[in-house]
């Protein structure tokens, strides 16, 4: 009896040993991530060590039909720099947030996770749902807010009050742009013709709550490509830019103008194992980052910019 025993839980620790395997291996999981120490300083306080880690999960799974469902998180923890976009100093939780589901079909995805869905006119606005595909040679964008509130009658926040004796809401100014400037769609279109990339991009709600609109058209002759665009902006002034970018001696060079006195200079240079990436624009503001390239993933890095901005340290990825 007791012979018989061992035999059945040996029996029931493999099938459920089996059934969790197959669970797993159903789905593709990759991990992934960065990390890195140093130090930094601003122009009003004290240098400050900092470390951190970033890890980036992945999992996905294809159905019988073909088609993909993936989800991506990232999590972690201490803090990062922020070497060459927002040049700072960055906190990385520690939780779990709403990932992004992914569902791919062909040319077809469409991504949702609330306010998580770059505007495709600017990208300080969101959205819930993503859509991208390829229609006839054309890239095709939409990005869709289910719940925006797009009219006074939606906003009951800051600078909105119900009123005693009508009962309807009155808003200051500055909330009532703040409410119409909730997009609830925005769309991108790029096709090639001619040898020309033209491309197009709107949104029914810009900062300023106005439907706006933008086209370009991008030309590309050896290692220069030239793009002329338009910018609506809505019921403002329209403004009209030309942007070039070009290899010169292994230097890549870019330099755009528009016909409001703004421009906009970066220049971007690699030789052996170091990068060198310097900007600067109409105002004075500049940015600039050095990576040496240590091998293995390993890099030792430094950025600054005009707020006084430095930081320096080793950084990793895997």
């Amino acid at each position: 009896m007791k012979k018989r025993g061992k035999i059945m839980k040996n029996i029931l620790l493999t099938t459920a040993a089996l059934v969790m395997t197959a669970g797993v291996a159903s789905a593709e999981v990759t991990f992934s991530g960065a990390a890195g120490a140093g130090v930094s300083s601003t122009g009003s306080s004290d240098t400050e060590v900092w470390s951190g880690i970033d890890l980036n999960v992945n999992a996905s799974v294809t159905t019988d039909s073909g088609m993909t469902i993936s989800v991506g998180e990232d999590f972690g923890g201490g803090s990062l720099a922020d070497w060459d976009d927002d040049y700072a100093i960055e906190a990385q939780g520690s939780d779990f947030d709403t990932p992004t589901i992914t569902i791919t079909s062909g040319s077809t995805s469409i991504s949702l996770e609330a306010q998580a869905q770059d505007d495709l006119y600017d990208d300080t606005q969101s959205g819930d749902i993503a859509i991208s595909t390829i229609v006839g040679g054309a890239s095709i964008g939409l990005v869709v807010d289910t719940n925006a509130t797009g009219t006074v009658a939606a906003v009951t926040g800051a600078g909105c009050a119900v009123s005693a004796v009508t009962g309807e809401i009155a808003c200051t100014t500055d909330a009532v742009a703040a409410a119409a400037a909730n997009p609830s769609f925005s769309y991108s279109i790029s096709l090639p013709v001619a040898g020309i990339t033209v491309s197009a991009s709107g949104t029914d709600a810009n900062d300023d709550g106005d439907a706006a609109n933008k086209i370009s058209a991008a030309y590309t002759m050896g290692d220069m490509t030239m793009t002329l665009s338009t910018d609506d902006k809505g019921v403002a002034e329209s403004i009209n830019k030309l942007a070039v970018s070009t290899n010169v001696g292994g230097a890549a060079i870019s330099v755009s103008a528009d016909d409001n006195d703004d421009w906009d200079l970066s220049l971007g240079y690699t030789e052996g194992s170091v990068t060198l990436n310097v900007s600067t624009d109409e105002a004075g503001a500049w940015e600039t980052n050095v990576a040496v390239d240590l091998g293995g993933g390993a890099a030792f890095r430094v950025s600054g910019n005009e707020a006084e901005y430095v930081a320096a340290g080793v950084t990793f990825s895997f």
